[in-house]
């Protein structure tokens, strides 16, 4: 294998003077998972380069409503390549339409959802203005997809919905994250794979290993010009993400659209690169 393209869909980073007290409450809430950064844009920077990265998204999550305008012109900060950022909306925010165009206006590379820090539904009429802007800006969004560990059931969304959301907006360009649904595989395989979405594979092959050929069967049944390389860092090591996909029994080509190929068709990273 020679030299290869990398680029990590699905990444989180936190203002410095913020970062470790944002950790130390994430970790609380979350069952004391590891991390793997200090959560600051200059840490991931020195462990992407070192793993060999080409580039990186980060993916900030909105909160609370009055969160966004702020935080959306912070993420613009840390939006130059290597570095790329998505910003973020709440399904609450008094003007939706505004704030996403403000999302734009920035530079940013579309929005993050999470339905259960931001408790929603994806079919939800309060939030189809966000699919709506979305589909018709060919604006692409990252939503969290399954169960989270720092949640209790009933969860606001099921790998179902996102397959309904598709057909209602099949202009959008939708980015399910940890394999279209964390710890709801099953129901993933059944109602999701196949369906125009893409998944990204964050923080999944390490919940799979009950069944050593789920991983790969998810990605190769949805398709792998749908799938696109993540690790939900801090909360994966980017050395084990990388090694999730080189482990898998595909070629190279199919490799290399996983890390790269399938992520710069939606976001056109070589134009990106300086």
């Amino acid at each position: 294998m020679g030299f290869r393209k990398i680029f990590d869909i699905h990444t989180h980073v936190w203002p410095d003077k913020i970062a470790t007290d944002v950790l130390k409450h994430l970790q609380a809430k979350s069952c004391n998972l590891p991390v793997y950064s200090d959560g600051t844009a200059g840490c991931l920077r020195e462990l992407a380069l070192k793993a060999g990265y080409s580039g990186w998204m980060n993916c900030p999550v909105v909160t609370r409503p009055d969160q966004a305008h702020s935080l959306n012109k912070k993420a613009a900060l840390v939006n130059t390549w290597p570095s790329l950022s998505m910003g973020g909306i709440h399904p609450e925010d008094p003007d939706l339409v505004g704030e996403l165009q403000h999302i734009m206006d920035l530079g940013l590379h579309g929005i993050k959802m999470h339905p259960e820090y931001q408790e929603f539904n994806p079919l939800e009429a309060r939030v189809e203005p966000i699919w709506s802007f979305c589909e018709s800006n060919d604006f692409p969004v990252i939503i969290h997809a399954g169960n989270d560990v720092g949640f209790q059931p009933p969860f606001h969304s099921r790998p179902r919905d996102f397959a309904e959301l598709i057909r209602r907006h099949p202009g959008l360009t939708l980015i399910c994250a940890h394999c279209g649904g964390w710890l709801v595989w099953d129901e993933v395989e059944c109602d999701l794979s196949g369906h125009p979405v893409y998944f990204d594979t964050s923080f999944s092959a390490m919940y799979m290993r009950d069944d050593p050929g789920r991983f790969a069967r998810i990605i190769r049944n949805h398709g792998i010009d749908r799938v696109i390389y993540g690790t939900d860092s801090p909360w994966q090591s980017l050395e084990s993400g990388i090694a999730d996909i080189e482990a898998l029994p595909f070629d190279e080509a199919d490799k290399d659209k996983i890390f790269w190929d399938n992520a710069n068709k939606i976001f056109g990273l070589e134009e990106l690169i300086a």
